[in-house]
């Protein structure tokens, strides 16, 4: 079941919207793209050995062989080159590339319809992350914005990097993937520049700072998207790569477990549903940020479990 976070709505006072992106081994577009018409109706815009999109009610569903070398600079170059490197790449990815359902935004009331698409691909033959140790299977899920004050967003922030370690312990991410950079943490001194309680930027200074502790997409929670959709401007201020900028929250840490029957997307949506609990509550926020620098005051400051520990101990008393 998924569990919504407290603030139910965007800052135009419409119910927030979750994008999801699935990589999956096992199942090729086209079947892919049935099971899809099967759940949301809709139409076949495009379909090709190694790439399908849907249209449905919801918006276009993208689903495609997840390689930089057919991509490209956006999906839709796929869709012009589908020939290239078609042999090579396809035997790539029966070993290591995998495909991935990209869904378009959907209503916080629809979203049981994204387990329902899980349950079918798996049904359908889909693999996830555990098939084989060369998989390094993801899920990422872009969540709308609740507001575009960077005090609301410094909070999700806050409250992220205080979880993630418990996240990542409870999730039971990949080692596969924990060993790629594609989830890498922030640095010790952003989050203690951050967790500050005099630090109280506005959006500008906010925004600097990130980008130059942060001037990669590459983290667990990844904020470029959203930052850059309140001021395209800041993208001067980065190194050259692929942003989409979208008014949501960049969550890249779940694993796709999509074979399993003891996963579902909602326990990993859930995870990120408590980051907005805390966030969305000043004192619970307040409570945990104090109990991370009486943590660092301890002599075994540096030992990640102990920090987890102490995690389960606050939420348990707390929540």
């Amino acid at each position: 079941m998924f569990e919504l976070p407290p603030c139910r709505f965007n800052p135009h006072n419409q119910l927030r919207k979750v994008g999801f992106e699935i990589e999956y081994a096992g199942l090729r577009p086209k079947e892919a793209a049935g099971v899809v018409l099967k759940l949301f109706g809709g139409s076949i815009q495009n379909i090709q050995e190694h790439a399908s999109i849907i249209a449905t009610d919801f918006g276009k569903f993208y689903i495609y062989l997840d390689s930089i070398y057919l991509r490209q600079d956006s999906q839709e170059y796929l869709f012009k080159n589908e020939d290239l490197f078609k042999d090579l790449i396809y035997t790539l990815s029966e070993l290591v590339v995998p495909y991935e359902i990209v869904t378009p935004p959907i209503p916080f009331d629809k979203l049981d319809l994204i387990e329902d698409l899980r349950s079918e691909l798996k049904k359908s033959g889909a693999l996830g992350t555990s098939a084989s140790f060369l998989y390094a299977f993801g899920m990422h899920i872009n969540i709308e914005t609740f507001s575009f004050e960077a005090k609301d967003i410094l909070a999700v922030l806050r409250s992220f990097v205080l979880l993630q370690d418990y996240i990542i312990e409870k999730i039971d991410v990949d080692l596969t993937r924990k060993l790629t950079w594609f989830i890498e943490p922030f640095d010790k001194e952003y989050i203690e520049l951050i967790l500050d309680k005099s630090y109280k930027p506005d959006f500008n200074e906010f925004a600097k700072d990130y980008i130059f502790y942060n001037p990669t997409r590459n983290r667990a929670l990844d904020l470029l998207p959203v930052l850059i959709f309140i001021d395209k401007e800041l993208l001067k201020d980065l190194p050259p790569q692929k942003i989409s900028p979208r008014p949501a929250f960049h969550y890249r840490l779940p694993n796709s477990r999509i074979d399993e029957d003891s996963w579902s997307v909602a326990f990993e949506f859930n995870q990120w549903s408590l980051v907005e609990q805390i966030a969305c509550n000043e004192e619970k926020l307040k409570s945990l940020i104090d109990a991370y620098w009486e943590f660092q005051e301890t002599p075994f400051w540096f030992i990640k479990e102990l920090w987890i520990e102490r995690v389960k101990v606050w939420l348990q008393e707390e929540l």
